[in-house]
């Protein structure tokens, strides 16, 4: 893990913080102010510190790994932004800012109080142009940094995923870092990848989570994105993103029922023990205690609805986007590519492996004699001698199969 250009002793008000805590507390600060640069490098401070201390897989060092990779992440797509000349989406007071691809307005599902686990800018790079690779200077390249970002995140998907048995909550954990790890792959659009990550994340959110868990609906419409991008997927796309349309619906309903007075009350320590040895999911909404509705006051319910019914407009134009989009090739490019020579050429089918055969009629091509009338009323069927001297000339294809 290559963290050396990221070491300093530097904090955002210009001490110098001597403890891990310190300095980790200074890193959340410059990452809540967006100072993601300054962040890294006081991550990479405290990770430091920190192997002194403990082994570099000791269980103490996940989160630190985590929360070392969003930053990672974060600043290298403030920095790519920046070397596309674009301005970096999500900016204050662009409550909905457009995807440079074109794709429709980034989605956002987490909270005004969150910190680290804001919502990514996902898409912001895409349609860049290919010379923007050529344009990165040496220093502070955003590869470098989505590589690093991966590294991290994989260090702490190891150490969650071996303790993943002692709790939900180091199992939530587990779930967020393969979320993050989609996050890369996406930006960085190795979007196979990604869907695998994403899918695992949703998995586990899934198992732990209620419906209405706004994780829920944002790891369901980052699976649609990374699917609509994805030749031959367009309808599981369509099934993800109104899954996150059904989500959010459920937490309106929720939201309502805490202003009409309706929520059941939270459940107890003894009700929640009983229900650990069921399936565990009726205490699994003490994960996210941030989403409880029975932990917010009116006015929280008022501005969490506004924000929720805008959120479900949103995602509602987003079926409707992708339910109206061109339909896509029934068959694959190759097949598309050979039955376009075959039309040109006049030549016989073309096999394309995994395809069938492309069959063409060729009787258009045939001069035939005139047949005699059969005096009887029933035309002769002609012996196929009668036409074996008409040629049809073959295109050579080095890859025609026979």
């Amino acid at each position: 893990m290559s963290s050396e250009r990221h070491q300093t002793n530097t904090d955002p008000s210009g001490g110098s913080p001597t403890t891990v805590d310190a300095v980790l507390e200074h890193a959340r600060r410059a990452f809540a102010l967006k100072k993601y640069e300054q962040a890294v490098e006081l991550y990479a401070t405290a990770l430091e510190m920190k192997t002194k201390t403990h082994d570099e897989d000791a269980p103490e060092m996940a989160d630190l790994y985590f929360s070392y990779g969003k930053a990672l992440l974060e600043n290298a797509i403030s920095q790519a932004s920046v070397l596309g000349k674009e301005p970096e989406p999500g900016a204050a007071g662009e409550e909905t800012p457009t995807q440079s691809n074109g794709k429709g307005p980034i989605l956002s599902f987490s909270g005004d109080d969150d910190e680290e686990d804001g919502t990514l800018d996902l898409l912001a790079q895409f349609g860049k142009e290919e010379e923007q690779s050529e344009e990165e200077g040496d220093e502070g390249e955003p590869e470098d940094d989505f590589n690093a970002a991966w590294d991290v995140f994989e260090l702490a998907r190891s150490i969650y995923d071996k303790g993943k048995d002692q709790g939900d909550e180091i199992k939530l954990k587990l779930a967020d870092t393969y979320i993050a790890l989609g996050d890369v792959s996406l930006e960085t659009e190795k979007f196979d990848q990604a869907i695998t990550d994403y899918s695992v994340g949703l998995e586990l959110k899934t198992e732990l989570l209620p419906i209405s868990s706004r994780q829920i609906a944002e790891a369901h419409y980052k699976l649609s994105i990374v699917l609509d991008l994805t030749s031959g997927r367009l309808s599981d796309a369509i099934t993800h993103v109104e899954k996150a349309l059904n989500s959010v619906s459920t937490r309106i309903t929720e939201v309502r029922d805490g202003l009409d007075g309706k929520l059941v009350p939270l459940p107890t320590a003894k009700s929640k023990e009983q229900d650990r040895k069921g399936k565990g999911r009726a205490d699994s909404v003490v994960l996210v205690p941030g989403e409880l509705v029975q932990n917010m006051t009116r006015s929280q319910m008022e501005a969490e609805l506004r924000d929720l019914e805008s959120l479900r407009g949103d995602l509602a134009a987003k079926v409707e986007e992708l339910k109206t989009a061109p339909s896509e090739p029934t068959e694959s490019a190759p097949a598309l590519v050979a039955k376009a020579l075959d039309n040109e050429l006049n030549v016989r089918s073309i096999t394309v492996p995994g395809q069938s055969p492309i069959v063409h009629d060729l009787t258009s091509m045939v001069k035939k004699k005139k047949k005699p009338v059969d005096t009887e009323g029933t035309p002769k069927r002609k012996a196929d001698d009668d036409n074996k001297d008409i040629p049809i000339k073959k295109a050579k294809l080095g890859d025609e199969a026979s």
